[in-house]
């Protein structure tokens, strides 16, 4: 497998002889005595008062034989595709949504006492793992989202519950406790002639 360039893209085809680093010839510097090394390495030895050779100083001697071989680029990390706790973070926000949106409003007749506690448990599930999303911010706030709507939920049930213990009532918790029912009509009996 070839060794890319410490310094670019191009593919190395020495070691610095005093840092050890990969190099290409468009990044090897030479000294007066041979030894193959490094811009960095070159600037040290030249302030020491050697004498150091850029790498033009070759490479321009080779003209056009001297065409640097080129590693292709490493792809691009898709961030569009969602990991796991993406996807946790995800459900958590929807189910966060549609807690809220049942619950307290617009489909209080689809509100499940259970049902809320599952943005809850992703929330806290989608905010502990959030580090590790492609997207953390968005992670968290989708979890904050389902955290809120299942405390809501919480907090709804146990202010009905003090309420209803306050006030000596049990009608409260019986309304989200209690699956509504249609009422049977009483049969009515024909008169027979």
């Amino acid at each position: 497998m070839a060794t890319r360039c410490a310094e670019c893209l191009n593919e190395a085809i020495e070691r610095c002889e005093i840092t050890g680093v990969p190099l290409c010839a468009g990044c090897l510097w030479y000294t007066e005595d041979g030894r193959r090394v490094s811009e960095r390495a070159a600037r040290q030895l030249s302030e020491e008062g050697v004498t150091v050779y850029p790498p033009s100083h070759y490479l321009d001697q080779l003209g056009a034989a001297a065409q640097l071989p080129r590693l292709p680029e490493a792809p691009p990390i898709n961030t569009s595709h969602r990991n796991g706790n993406d996807l946790i973070a995800l459900f958590a926000g929807i189910t966060g949504v549609f807690s809220i949106a049942t619950c307290f409003g617009v489909g209080i007749t689809l509100c499940v006492p259970p049902l809320p506690l599952l943005p809850l448990l992703l929330g806290g599930i989608g905010l502990a793992g959030s580090r590790g999303a492609n997207n953390p911010e968005q992670a968290r706030l989708l979890s904050w989202i389902g955290i809120a709507g299942g405390a809501g939920f919480v907090a709804l049930v146990l202010l009905l519950i003090v309420g209803s213990l306050a006030f000596g009532t049990t009608t409260m918790l019986t309304s989200v406790f209690v699956p509504r029912t249609i009422p049977t009509p009483i049969p009515i009996p024909t008169p027979v002639p």
